[in-house]
């Protein structure tokens, strides 16, 4: 407890669930005082949701960030990394940006990290793939198809143009099932400007595990999502999986082979790993283990005081399920509720009133397959191409957070909507230097 007998909130995480965790207790300081204090090593939160559009160039990828320092004027927000955290000590060390340590004394911690793209040890993937979790990594995948495709035009080596054009996608959840759509379409209006490439030089490969896409909207679905994807010219290698990508050669375990510029790895997500770094008890996936309250139990179902858990890295058990033990999948719908019911009940907690447990039967789940087509599960009700792809559009565009990101992700549809494509690349961002290094006088070697 602080000097001034105010309690001590630590928010470990500046995500979906670490934001709203954040603004509930705000929004309810002046009938209990609390300090928050919120530790991100970005200075935004990400929505992750509209990442497709941003690859898609739907979305300015600005307008799918919401800054925590212009957002949580009421908290202290530290861009860090998470050295330590000891529920025992009740403290947390906390390396900032310049390299500084600080050491957080607090009263309640919430575990709000998030999770991180789920990798394999496959030969070659971590020098040639990248993932799609961030927003920089969709600005990335943009680019580089964009890059590839100007690339390919411009060059008169078969082998090399085939390379080029042949784009890689490991993990056919409905994640990677909208990124691919977007790109996909992006990649094809790109190829339409140049007369020297032909759309059927473009080749685009799902590679996926399971016998199924898009598993999250349902059997029915799933399989129309399949046939979608073929009538796109998406080439689908289900029951598989990639052993290699070295140098760009890419194996398949079905015995194929081929050479590709771009990999995108959607396959699955894991809790942040910075969580090992704490001595929070931990699932048999790395999730912490929670409650029914959000509250962070110990194997033996004993509850930690002041230590809450939500998001992506909680295991939260769902008691809607039919079958049981059942817990609440990773995704912003439980984000968000999660989080107003941790905020809530840290109050609660902090006043000794009675805590609330966390139910939350799932909506449905919706997918944008590019514009005009989707698909939707939504109480049960199935929706198809454009009906799914309003409904995707109209529920992520009131749900993104904060009015001004709400009117400019809305204003940009719009504008999309009244223009032309824009499929230039801007690869050389990568390097702004370039133009300025090259305009100094070459050095002339000295006889």
């Amino acid at each position: 407890m602080s000097p001034n007998g105010t309690q001590r909130v630590l928010i470990l995480g500046g995500g979906y669930a670490g934001l709203y965790t954040a603004l509930g207790l705000q929004r309810h300081r002046g009938e209990t005082p609390v300090q928050i204090t919120v530790v991100d090593q970005s200075p935004y939160m990400t929505y992750q949701p509209l990442l497709p559009e941003v690859a898609g160039g739907h979305v300015a990828p600005r307008d799918v960030t919401v800054p925590l320092h212009r957002t949580l004027k009421k908290s202290r927000v530290i861009r860090g990394t998470l050295d330590s955290v000891s529920l025992a000590g009740r403290s947390a060390v906390v390396r900032s940006l310049d390299g500084s340590i600080l050491e957080l004394d607090f009263d309640h911690v919430v575990f709000a990290l998030g999770a991180v793209t789920r990798t394999f040890p496959t030969p070659g993937l971590k020098d040639m793939g990248v993932g799609f979790k961030t927003m920089e990594e969709a600005v990335f995948a943009r680019e580089n198809v964009l890059e590839c495709v100007a690339k390919a035009a411009a060059t008169m080596d078969p082998a090399l143009r085939k390379k080029l054009l042949t784009f890689v996608f490991v993990g056919a959840g409905y994640t990677g099932v909208e990124a691919i759509s977007e790109l996909r379409d992006a990649c094809m209006k790109a190829a339409d400007s140049f007369p020297s490439l032909n759309r059927s030089d473009v080749h685009w490969i799902l590679v996926e595990a399971l016998d199924r896409v898009a598993p999250e909207v349902g059997p029915d679905l799933s399989m129309w999502t399949l046939g979608e994807l073929g009538r796109h010219d998406i080439d689908v290698r289900l029951e598989t999986t990639v052993t290699s990508c070295v140098d760009g050669h890419i194996q398949l375990s079905s015995g194929d082979a081929f050479d590709a510029a771009t990999l995108i790895w959607t396959a699955g997500v894991r809790p942040s790993p910075t969580l090992e770094n704490t001595d929070a008890p931990l699932g048999p996936r790395g999730h912490v283990i929670a409650d029914t309250r959000l509250r962070v139990t110990r194997d033996d179902g004993g509850v930690i005081a002041g230590a809450w858990a939500v998001g992506d890295n909680a295991q939260v058990p769902d008691l809607t399920a039919s079958k049981q033990p059942a817990y609440y999948t990773p995704n912003a719908q439980n984000a968000l509720r999660q989080a107003a019911v941790a905020a809530r009940n840290i109050l609660h907690d902090i006043r000794g009133e009675g805590l609330e447990e966390y139910r939350h039967a799932s909506l449905g789940t919706i997918a944008s397959y590019g514009v005009g087509d989707g698909a939707a599960l939504i109480l049960g009700v199935k929706l198809k191409r454009l009906p799914a792809w309003l409904v995707h559009r109209t529920y992520h565009g009131l749900v993104v957070p904060t009015v001004n990101r709400k009117f400019r992700v809305f204003a940009g549809w719009i504008i999309d909507a009244l223009s032309l494509r824009e499929v230039t690349s801007l690869a050389a961002l990568r390097h702004p230097r370039r133009a300025f290094t090259s305009a100094f006088p070459a050095e002339k070697s000295k006889k």
